[in-house]
């Protein structure tokens, strides 16, 4: 008698139709040297079934994963990676590839995430999966210092410049595609669906990050080239309303606008959010001005952007990259913790 068939009532498989593709592949993965997680081995008994253990809502495979992503680890280094299945012929995965090229790589702007590995859907030759390292979001630890900042804004500004150089328009420069390498901030690292833990589970040791200022350089990614697309020339425009920024002025259905300049606008835009969310910021104030200018005509192209930030950053002294920086709003009390006392509260 099975684990299944022990259990007084029928066993009722938890997992959701779109999860059930990953548990379809899973040998598959395994096969070349990835692992999924226990939830998705086709052979998987939910932990919290067995005699004993744990309630559903503390077991760690009870954790559902996306239809459009899901983490794994790489068996030969047991490095984290996200797979993502996409079109074989779409435009995400040919710039993907292209950005991803020696070539490409060897260019130090180049922030785009990398793909480690194209691996194949059996008996789907029209998608394939690309791997790509587990990152974490740059909005997911807490901002301390203003350089910690200054440091991001900067290689993203050279990633737009390196991109705009090779007729490459992200069209999704925003929030929610903005990552970084967080191994060196999280070196116990952390679990892809539940992000402030360790391992994924209520039991899991307390959350212990290290603030960036302490282990720079830190390494900022771009991700997502969904709506991407490399043209012919920067003359082009397009039409339609795209990416997570919907306050770009000049998107329109009907009249036509330049990609690069909504490019800078989204990006700036980002950052601009920044700072005003937290206090100590205002030095990136005519930055962000400038790169989201209502007339597009008036906004700052890439070039441009990367050569205001640097003539200013050069006027930057060490102490003011040093100066500690506050979500507005702040109590003292917490303030105070943080700076003196070591506390690293989440947010």
């Amino acid at each position: 008698m099975t684990d299944k068939e022990s259990n007084d009532s029928p066993w009722t498989d938890p997992r959701g139709e779109h999860e059930m593709f990953w548990v379809s592949l899973q040998p598959h993965l395994l096969s070349r040297g990835y692992r999924l997680r226990p939830r998705y081995d086709p052979e998987w008994i939910p932990s919290w079934t067995r005699p004993g253990a744990e309630p559903d809502f503390c077991c760690e495979d009870a954790l559902q994963g996306g239809a459009k992503v899901l983490d794994g680890t790489r068996i030969s280094d047991n490095m984290k990676v996200v797979f993502k299945p996409v079109a074989a012929s779409s435009d995400e995965l040919a710039l993907s590839i292209l950005l991803s090229s020696p070539k490409m790589r060897s260019d130090s702007r180049n922030c785009a995430a990398p793909i480690l590995d194209l691996v194949d859907i059996p008996g789907n030759d029209e998608r394939v999966l690309m791997v790509m390292p587990m990152l974490k979001d740059i909005y997911d630890i807490p901002f301390r210092r203003v350089g910690e900042v200054v440091e991001m804004v900067e290689q993203f500004l050279y990633c737009l410049q390196f991109l705009h150089e090779n007729n490459i328009v992200h069209m999704d420069f925003c929030r929610y595609n903005l990552m970084m390498d967080g191994s060196r901030i999280i070196p116990k690292g952390w679990h892809f669906f539940n992000r402030y833990t360790h391992d994924g589970t209520l039991s899991s040791p307390r959350f212990e990050w290290n603030e960036r200022w302490t282990v720079r350089p830190v390494q900022y990614y771009l991700i997502d080239f969904e709506l991407s697309r490399q043209l012919q020339d920067t003359s082009t425009q397009v039409v339609g309303d795209w990416g997570q920024d919907r306050t770009v002025p000049e998107m329109s259905f009907d009249v036509p606008c330049d990609p690069f300049k909504v490019d800078v606008y989204q990006i700036g835009n980002a950052i601009k959010k920044l700072t005003i969310e937290y206090t100590g910021l205002r030095i990136l104030d005519s930055l962000t001005e400038n790169m989201t200018a209502s007339d597009p005509l008036k906004r700052f192209t890439a070039h441009e952007a990367v050569q205001h930030f640097q003539k200013r950053k050069a006027k930057w002294s060490k102490q003011a990259m040093e100066s500690r920086i506050w979500k507005v709003g702040t109590p003292f009390k917490k303030r105070f913790m943080i700076q003196y006392r070591g506390y690293t509260p989440r947010f």
